[in-house]
């Protein structure tokens, strides 16, 4: 079976390694493709284009600390999301590895012979101040890292941070905090973007298409998402963006939880100026501002009301807004 073919080939696995010889890349996990990772990618892209090569990144299925202490993080970006971000960057391959236990247990010379010298022949390694690989940790700190690259033939090309406005290296913990903690304007400018989520619209309960305002519930898991409430949001989905709201919590309105029961936690989005069926669709949903806290109303008529005033106001911040790419 070939790479999957989107503007971006994907490789998965070891069954089949990019046939791109000779290719300039860069590894890891890139939790959020932050402003941090984007200038790897674009050190990448650059090394890349210099050497008329092409520009791959390596990165993994699971998070390494999923498979080596078995409690990895809440994520801010999906395998899949930031595969769209990589291929948005520019980037021309990506391989996916399994991150497996015998796949942790490799010594960064064993996995740079086996991976970029002996599957892939790369020309250059571009790697991030904190980027490390190998059982034995070697990163840019390490002094063994560049003769390595001469034996194996190939370049190291490594970066200094991006520093945070607070003065910071750009991490993805930080982003993550910042999210949680509803500081979405630091999350933003620390990731160079809009905060978005990426996810497979799944089968709610209908409830919002019986009160007129029909939404599409996302399927997220454990992807890092803003703090409960409303938000003024852009929808993209089916190669289309859309106005829209979004709202992150757990209904309290229309699905007050049982005692003893704990409600699911839900993120719903309602499309303004939208027909049709988005059953099964990929939707990437931009947090643009929060429009209010999540709360309980009287009855379902004071909800809808606030539903329509939220759409107005929705309108509003969102006339003349374009989805924002680094």
């Amino acid at each position: 079976m070939g790479p999957e073919q989107t503007g971006m080939k994907i490789y998965r696995g070891d069954a089949q390694p990019p046939s791109e010889r000779g290719a300039v890349v860069t590894i890891g996990t890139f939790d959020g493709v932050h402003r941090g990772h984007r200038a790897v990618l674009d050190s990448l892209l650059l090394a890349a284009r210099a050497r008329k090569a092409t520009a791959g990144v390596l990165t993994f299925g699971q998070h390494p600390r999923k498979v080596l202490d078995g409690r990895g993080p809440d994520l801010l970006t999906t395998l899949e999301h930031r595969l769209l971000l990589f291929e948005r960057a520019g980037v021309d391959f990506a391989w996916v590895l399994d991150f497996t236990p015998e796949l942790s247990k490799l010594t960064a010379e064993r996995f740079a012979k086996t991976y970029f010298a002996g599957k892939l022949g790369i020309a250059a390694l571009v790697l991030g101040f904190d980027s490390r690989f190998g059982c034995d940790r070697m990163g840019v700190d390490s002094k063994e890292l560049k003769p390595l690259g001469e034996r194996l033939g190939f370049g190291v090309e490594c970066l200094a941070p991006v520093q945070s406005a607070a003065g910071e290296p750009v991490s993805s913990t930080l982003i993550r905090d910042a999210i949680w903690e509803g500081r979405l304007r630091e999350a933003e400018a620390m990731l160079g973007r809009r905060i978005s989520v990426l996810g497979h619209v799944v089968k709610g309960d209908a409830r919002g298409r019986r009160l007129g305002y029909a939404t599409a519930n996302l399927d997220l898991d454990r992807q890092v998402r803003p703090p409960f409430g409303v938000y003024a949001t852009l929808a993209e989905v089916g190669g289309k963006t859309y106005g829209s709201i979004t709202n992150v919590g757990y209904r309290p309105t229309v699905a007050p939880s049982k005692a003893g029961e704990r409600p699911d936690l839900l993120i719903e989005t309602h499309l303004f100026d939208f027909t049709g069926d988005l059953y099964g669709q990929r939707m990437e949903v931009h947090f643009v501002e929060k429009l209010r806290d999540e709360r309980r109303f009287p009855d379902i008529e004071a909800l809808v009301e606030q539903i329509r005033k939220d759409e107005v106001r929705a309108r509003a911040i969102l006339k003349g807004v374009g989805v924002e790419r680094p």
